[in-house]
């Protein structure tokens, strides 16, 4: 009797095992399916590249009705995506295992592009959107920025090293409004992401706009020199 109770319990108990091994693997699946960009924790939901916001879409979809005008590098079906608040605006970000992208939507002006880069450059060197609004030759820039896990602050230097300002990066994101100014930016937070610098020559851009009559909002791209070896 109490041999047929024994092996009894031993199935129960097995059989209640397995049940929460199922469970447990099934509750690690969810987990995992939660996840984020690779290097970009703010990117953490899954949105189908038609409910983007118009900042990001194109840069994924192409313009609509528009044929061979989407990018190459942009693949299919949704991306990674996460915004960050800010005073003046929202920054989006969206990325797959192809491409990534930023912009910002600002509360005072009309939605702006975005800038793009593979995932791979982008934990490397990060992405910067920079742009210039208003009539004539700019004044001002918008510098927004996408930085790699790690990166907790980004310091805006002279070029030539004289003293500048620290910008919080939250989310992965920074943005930050400067005059005509040539500057270096440093990535600040852990040992592995100290590397990251970005020098942006925005007196010289402006100087070679000259007295140029333009109006509207104008973007910028200010590739690094790499030095010969």
């Amino acid at each position: 009797m109490s041999g047929g109770s024994n092996k009894r319990s031993w199935r129960r108990a097995a059989i209640a095992g397995l049940v929460l091994a199922v469970l447990g693997a099934s509750g690690a699946s969810a987990a995992s399916g939660r996840g984020h960009l690779p290097g970009f924790s703010v990117a953490d939901r899954k949105v189908a590249i038609k409910d983007l916001p118009e900042t990001l879409r194109f840069s994924f979809g192409g313009v609509p009705g528009v044929k061979g005008a989407g990018f190459p590098h942009h693949g299919h079906g949704p991306v990674w995506f996460g915004e960050v608040q800010r005073p003046k605006g929202t920054v989006y970000v969206g990325g797959n295992h192809r491409w990534v992208c930023v912009g910002e939507a600002r509360s005072d002006e009309l939605d702006g592009g975005s800038s793009c880069t593979t995932p791979a450059a982008a934990r490397e060197f990060g992405i910067l959107d920079i742009s210039s609004c208003g009539k004539g030759p700019p004044r001002h820039f918008r510098v927004i920025g996408l930085v790699p896990d790690g990166i907790t602050t980004m310091r805006v230097v002279k070029l030539g090293g004289a003293a500048g300002r620290t910008v919080p990066v939250i989310e992965n994101a920074f943005a930050f409004t400067i005059g005509r100014e040539d500057i270096v930016l440093h990535g600040s937070g852990s040992a592995a992401t100290e590397a990251l610098e970005r020098t942006l020559p925005l007196a010289q851009a402006a100087k070679d706009l000259g007295g140029a009559d333009r109006a509207g909002c104008a973007g910028y791209f200010f590739a690094e020199a790499k030095t010969p070896n």
